[in-house]
């Protein structure tokens, strides 16, 4: 890692420490979630006059990567994060109210494409929803047509 990436890493996990649903979890947790995101330059971090107010990070999945995150979403190994073309929010944190802002921004990043995340809710912490995400210029036919494709495919790979 580079000098920066030090800072860049300091940053999120200053968010991840005001984050009431991060907080609590192990540092390499941390490091096994963050690092790979840093090193693959798959992240976004907005800051605000020199403060971090919101983190996101995704990895570009194959479906066999894929169907193992969704059985258990500590299964992520280093090469899995830049192998497919198959888009995960892995973290998405906004501890300040920034995650409007931050949506705003992955929509123009991703434009045209579209995502999947596990949302976790607080209340239940061990029960997580997959949601979908679509960039800002992708017709919400395509988004549906391709949500149902990715769907299927997830539902075949984990038979």
């Amino acid at each position: 890692m580079l000098k920066n990436d030090f800072n860049v890493l300091g940053q999120i996990a200053w968010l991840w420490a005001n984050s009431p649903m991060h907080r609590n979890w192990s540092v390499s947790l941390l490091m096994k979630n963050v690092i790979p995101a840093i090193e693959n330059d798959q992240y976004l971090l907005l800051v605000d006059d020199g403060f971090p107010i919101a983190y996101c990070s995704w990895a570009k999945l194959t479906l066999e990567s894929e169907a193992r995150y969704v059985k258990d979403t500590n299964s992520l190994k280093i090469d899995d994060w830049n192998a497919g073309d198959r888009i995960w929010i892995i973290d998405w944190i906004a501890p300040f109210g920034d995650s409007s802002l931050l949506y705003k921004h992955m929509r123009q990043r991703f434009p045209y494409d579209i995502g999947r995340a596990i949302r976790i809710y607080p209340s239940k912490k061990d029960t997580g929803k997959i949601i979908y995400l679509k960039g800002g210029k992708i017709t919400k036919k395509v988004a549906e047509k391709t949500f149902l494709q990715y769907e299927q495919e997830l539902i075949t790979a984990l038979q």
